[in-house]
């Protein structure tokens, strides 16, 4: 038996110089696995664990918000003489600024000592607003512990380096410290008997941008002994499951109780990977815990809504997650387009100069839609009422280079915001502060008080355009100015579902931070540097494509329901979530996934059997995952669809379109080959189950390869364009800096790009009602039509 075995290994052997022209799969080689491979040492794809609990949260209610196009401004009284309050909020109501967001950094002047408060400067403010008949929406301002909470309580932060954070600036706290718990939560308390009723609050914003400055994941000893009982829960108090899921067995680094468990932080070289992942799932728990204190404590006071808001490409935490145990009236985010252009590495030098003025022209638009899925979560719906917490003026501060829009950029990013369904657009903020870190930010008016940029256009907006889209409001009998501002459009909504859903899944992201195959391990920042393949990037290049297709998009949770959706993108999801088992398995369509789908289980393990791992996706798609690529820009890897050739980089898997004797190729498919090395093999599985067709994409594919290839699945799928066409691959391609958005009856255009571009023919019926003369837009134009 010994010997025929080793004849059958020396044969394999022999083949091995043919691999580099033949690549043959492994079928080609008719192995016994029962007697030359043994499985039985192979973990089963079994995860005992189980989610953190957390308590139940009061229901949201969207009608606590009001519906209708909202203009705000972020204000701050206490950075300003008193005598300038209430001429400021005339000038607000003057300028049709319904709301101001106010108080969310004065802790220190609302408590300025332990369990004192001094609430005279905040009454003064809000009856100061209230006046001239502006709202308040009211910060708690948590991010900014005072100096006094420093230094009687156990409340700071560390970072990966165990270097306790200072007081100095914000964010300095940790959210695993009970001190600092108690002191938010008393605080919180205090302000909303204070104002939880008061009738110039129209919503309350907890805490400020959550996780800014990478606090979400801290490492100071509160936390390490929160992720101690956070990981026994999870392992059931079983040390030996612990030691077996994360594979401990590795380099001897198995644990005889859980209170030896260290944070994932300086150790000689490269951390457990599933250890890190656990510990990215503990500090994004922590985070909603916080929120969740915050919450629960002001609904016991106020009937008002209640949002935070999150920032663009921030991952740290699962938004959807914090929406849905929260019970979050409405999501808002901080949108800063010039900011994220610039500050991010994945961004090429060459789109942060074409774009450096304008902002890319799909990063706000994917974060719109995001976000109203975000605020949909908290309803168990595929969307809520979201809107804009702080827009971009001007130049920021914060950002590598800080150059300024060009002129109209101000009211092209207010249209689109109205267009993806938000009610509100708020601007960071009324006046340029002269001091401290923020005296080079811009704002609405300058520090001579001279309206700049940012009002001029806002006002524009009001004064100008909306007037010419009267058609899409309802008026009352007031002043009319005000009313198209306040008054809710009769068809511009959220509720509108689109016919793609893009399932966005923020552990994908933590996942690929914990096992990137690529990158430089950082022992500083306990992580790798510079990985090829990082999740928000790949998901921005699905829904960039997507967009160029001339398609509405929802972004979706994996715990959203699908029904509805003709075709569903799932960029990646590596471990292929309960929730979303549960949410897919009754879908009835087209589903696209790609790469890493599937290929973990449990911690972080290679599934039983190659990946796809065993569940559902396995099931409905016969196919296997046989070895991955990490590689660089320049080494010629191609994918040839549809005639063309496109280069590929970063990631690339090996991939066969079979399994156990069942063949997953579909015609679409066949032709998705790699050109040059591996010349032949498919890049692309797909097959069709019943009613349920499914289709893989092995590689960190460029936009252009994808505007083909899910133009082509899209069309497959019965899904329309705007234009009410059938998208026929790359011919369906508005380009690079067309974008196209319909909210209910209406439909935007917007051109982010250098150069006028001649406009498609409008949908049949369609009533031309702003912009796009002579059927083109120029450089930061926006159009719009009426489809009634």
């Amino acid at each position: 038996m010994l010997a025929g075995n080793w004849a059958k290994l020396a044969s394999f052997v022999a083949l091995l110089p043919s691999l580099a022209v033949a690549f043959p799969s492994s079928r080609d080689f008719n192995l016994d696995s029962s007697s030359l491979f043994t499985r039985d040492y192979i973990q089963p794809d079994v995860d005992n664990s189980k989610e953190h609990p957390f308590s139940p949260s009061p229901k949201p209610d969207s009608s606590r918000w009001p519906q209708g196009l909202h203009f705000a401004v972020d204000y701050y009284p206490s950075q300003w003489p008193e005598f300038l309050w209430e001429d400021d909020a005339a000038k607000m109501a003057n300028a049709t600024l319904s709301y101001a967001r106010i108080s969310e950094f004065d802790w220190a002047i609302l408590e300025p000592t332990d369990g004192n408060y001094d609430w005279s400067l905040l009454d003064r403010s809000i009856e100061a607003l209230h006046s001239q008949g502006v709202k308040v929406i009211l910060g708690t301002p948590t991010a900014t512990p005072p100096i006094w909470a420093v230094k009687d309580y156990d409340i700071l932060g560390a970072d990966a380096q165990g270097r306790q954070r200072r007081f100095g600036s914000r964010r300095h706290y940790s959210t695993s410290s009970s001190d600092f718990r108690k002191l938010s939560k008393r605080f919180v308390e205090a302000m909303a008997k204070r104002y939880g009723s008061h009738e110039a609050v129209i919503a309350w914003q907890i805490d400020n941008e959550l996780g800014c400055h990478s606090t979400v994941r801290t490492y100071d000893q509160n936390a390490r002994k929160r992720y101690q009982g956070w990981l026994a829960d999870k392992y059931n108090n079983n040390i030996t499951l612990y030691n077996q899921m994360e594979g401990r067995v590795f380099w001897s680094s198995t644990y005889q109780s859980f209170d030896q468990i260290d944070l994932p932080m300086l150790e000689v070289t490269e951390s457990s990977p599933a250890g890190r992942l656990d510990f990215y799932h503990f500090s994004s728990d922590m985070t909603i815990e916080y929120a969740k204190d915050q919450v629960n404590t002001i609904r016991k006071y106020s009937d008002k809504a209640i949002t935070t808001n999150f920032m663009g490409a921030f991952l740290d935490f699962d938004h959807f997650k914090l929406a849905r145990e929260t019970g979050l009236d409405l999501a808002t985010w901080d949108s800063y387009p010039l900011g994220n252009a610039e500050q991010f590495a994945w961004m090429s030098d060459t789109n942060k100069i074409k774009y450096g003025r304008t902002g890319t022209p799909d990063f706000q638009a994917l974060h719109h839609d995001l976000y109203r899925g975000v605020a949909g979560a908290a309803y168990n719906k595929t969307s809520g009422p979201f809107g804009i917490m702080e827009q971009q003026p001007g130049p920021v501060n914060w950002a590598p280079f800080n150059p300024s829009p060009k002129i109209g950029m101000v009211r092209l990013w207010q249209h689109e915001t109205f267009a993806h369904g938000g009610s509100m657009s708020n601007i960071f903020r009324w006046r340029e502060v002269p001091f401290a870190q923020e005296q080079m930010h811009t704002a609405m008016l300058r520090r001579d008080n001279v309206p700049d940029h940012a009002y001029l256009e806002q006002q524009q907006v009001v004064n100008e355009d909306l007037p010419k889209m009267v058609s899409l409001f309802k008026f009352g009998s007031d002043n009319q100015k005000r009313n198209v501002a306040d008054n809710a459009p009769v068809q511009t909504k959220t509720e509108d579902q689109a016919e793609v859903a893009l399932v966005f899944h923020y552990a994908a992201q933590w996942l690929m931070e914990a096992e990137p195959q690529s990158g430089t391990w950082d022992v500083d920042m306990g992580g790798f540097s510079d990985p090829s393949m990082q999740y928000f990037p790949l998901v921005f290049n699905w829904y960039t494509a997507l967009r160029r297709l001339g398609l509405n998009i929802d972004v979706v949770g994996p715990t959203t329901k699908l029904d509805g959706y003709k075709m569903v993108v799932v960029p990646s999801m590596p471990v292929i979530s309960k929730e979303f088992v549960e949410t897919w398995s009754d879908y009835k369509g087209l589903t696209v996934f790609g790469p890493r789908s599937a290929s973990k289980v449990a911690a972080l393990s290679i599934p039983d059997g190659l990946p796809p791992s065993n569940g559902p996706v396995r099931d409905v798609l016969p196919m296997m995952v046989t070895r991955v690529e990490t590689i660089k820009e320049g080494f010629g890897d191609m994918i040839s669809y549809a005639g063309q050739q496109y280069n590929v980089s970063g990631w690339v898997e090996w991939i066969e379109c079979e399994r156990d004797g069942k063949n997953s190729s579909v015609w679409i498919d066949q032709s998705a080959t790699y050109y040059g090395y591996r010349n032949g093999t498919p890049a692309t599985c797909g097959n069709k189950d019943g009613d349920k067709e499914t289709h893989y994409v092995s590689a960190y594919t460029p936009v252009e390869l994808l505007v083909s290839y899910l133009g082509d699945l899209a069309g497959k799928a019965d899904v329309k364009t705007l234009f009410d066409e059938t998208p026929q691959g790359s011919k369906t391609d508005l380009g690079a800096d067309l974008r196209y958005r319909r909210n209910g009856n209406a439909l935007w255009a917007f051109n982010y790009g250098p150069d006028e571009i001649e406009l498609p023919a409008a949908p049949q019926g369609a009533k031309l009602l702003l912009g796009g003369e002579n059927g083109k837009i120029g450089p930061t134009g926006v159009a719009v039509w009426s489809l009634e």
